[in-house]
């Protein structure tokens, strides 16, 4: 994509070329204390902004739909010659109407249901919000809620994405202010640090302080594990994640009360007890959680891709027993994990692996089919003469019901049936009940969200969701156990 957006003006002023002088210091109408100075002179330095007459760039007036069309096609190099546009109120001779009809056949801004643009109307906060996810592709979102900002806003997941980018933040008061409209400085602001990571916003994922060295609370934990598992190179399922998590770390805790690391008798490293420190920052795996956990899921992953291990059926990384194999060899491929004890055949409960499918079935994430993947004893074979480490007589396992597809790896669009006893207004069971059955069909409104109230030890997520009721729109939460 290429990095430079044109600031356009509005419709009646406009200057498409250098009309004007316009010093290379500055605007005279932006004082160098103004707090986006930096983000419009970052702008006009690399030529992406032009101000009027007498060099003024007039930060004060508002910020058009007809300006984001034109500077949005220039930022990625959409067509911006003047021609016939599909919408009624926008004719071939405007100014815009290129970047107009380009920016609308690129989903980036859309019309109205009567046919119009609006050209002249003004771009509000959650509008932009929208414009720039969908100009920059944007997917990460935080989980972060605003109480003027509900799931049924066109701009709920949009918001939350340029959020995570860095671009904007809400106000003090736990507003995002969606329908204030945006003056052209603030939109330098947006579009300054959308293209310059280093005028972005300092952005604590999930809202933890990296730094700070204290345990977050248990939904904190939980988002900072799932948009983990969720964001590896190979997607892990978050089910997997939490549930081995359970097993290594008493309390999902890094941390002591001193704020120093959780090191076990064998010498495991805080959350995720890591061992293996070969070419890993230790100090880092001991004061950094999230590096912390970006070292287990490495393992996790490269354990899923080990040649020396078996596979279960398709070896799906949406599917939760196909990573049987790779959750026992997180803790040792050795005869304490084989699936079945030597002496008499029978399943060995004690195996670490066994303990994890356990842990899912215990915090109420999911049921698995382990007990149906079609191995027996003869499998493996272990001894003095092999160290007692497990030799795997067979490397393909089939299973004899089905596998169990994860659901916390949904994505925004997903439809999805829902076998619970309904919707949420918040994401809560104590919150208000909008029932729904197992025959609606819901679509998924963004990235999860996480149980409220923020200490309650629930390890599933919860999604935004939508589904028509009687010809209309309902929206609410959905937990994600319960989604078929």
């Amino acid at each position: 994509m290429k990095k430079a957006i044109v600031l356009f003006l509005s419709v009646a002023l406009i200057l498409l070329g250098n009309v004007g002088s316009v010093k290379a210091e500055g605007f005279s109408d932006v004082h160098s204390k103004h707090p986006f100075a930096e983000h419009m002179r970052f702008l006009y330095d690399k030529g992406i902004i032009r101000g009027f007459e007498n060099n003024r760039f007039a930060p004060d007036n508002d910020v058009t739909r007809g300006d984001a069309a034109l500077m949005i096609a220039r930022t990625l190099d959409l067509k911006t010659e003047k021609r016939d546009t599909v919408f009624s109120d926008v004719s071939n001779q405007s100014a815009a109407s290129g970047a107009i009809q380009s920016a609308s056949e690129a989903g980036i801004i859309n019309g109205y249901t009567d046919g119009a643009f609006r050209p002249n109307a003004v771009v509000t906060r959650g509008q932009m919000a929208s414009f720039l996810a969908r100009a920059f592709k944007l997917e990460e979102e935080e989980a972060l809620s605003f109480y003027d900002v509900p799931i049924s806003s066109s701009s709920y997941s949009d918001i939350r994405k340029v959020i995570t980018f860095g671009v904007t933040e809400g106000y003090s008061d736990g507003r995002f202010q969606p329908a204030r409209s945006l003056t052209r400085a603030q939109f330098s602001a947006f579009l300054a640090r959308a293209l310059n990571d280093e005028l972005r916003l300092t952005v604590y994922v999930c809202g933890y302080d990296p730094e700070s060295r204290e345990n977050p609370d248990r939904q904190t934990m939980n988002c900072l594990l799932t948009k983990a598992a969720r964001q590896a190179e190979t997607q892990i399922p978050p089910e997997i994640v939490k549930a081995l998590v359970s097993v290594e770390s008493n309390g999902w805790k890094q941390f002591t009360e001193k704020g120093e690391p959780i090191i076990s008798n064998d010498g495991g490293i805080g959350l995720m007890q890591i061992t293996n420190t070969t070419g890993y920052d230790v100090a880092r795996l001991k004061y950094d959680l999230m590096y912390n956990i970006e070292a287990g899921l490495d393992f996790l992953r490269t354990n899923f891709d080990r040649k020396d291990l078996p596979k279960i059926a398709d070896h799906n990384s949406a599917k939760l027993e196909h990573w049987y194999f790779a959750v026992m060899a997180y803790n040792g491929t050795k005869s304490v994990n084989s699936p079945f004890y030597q002496s008499t055949g029978e399943r060995n409960p004690n195996a670490y692996q066994e303990k994890v499918y356990l842990e899912l079935r215990k915090n109420g994430l999911l049921n698995t089919n382990i007990n149906s993947i079609g191995m027996i004893k003869e499998d493996f074979s272990y001894g003095e003469s092999t160290n007692h480490t497990i030799q795997f007589n067979k490397m393909i396992f089939d299973m004899t019901k089905a596998a169990t597809t994860s659901k916390e790896l949904l994505k925004t669009g997903d439809t999805v049936t829902y076998f619970g006893t309904g919707m949420r207004s918040n994401p809560n069971t104590s919150s208000k009940l909008l029932p729904t059955t197992s025959m609606d069909k819901l679509t998924i409104l963004g990235a999860p969200v996480y149980n409220e109230p923020s200490n309650s030890k629930n390890q599933f997520v919860w999604y935004p969701a939508q589904t028509v009721k009687n010809g209309k729109n309902q929206s609410g939460f959905i937990a994600s156990p319960y989604i078929n």
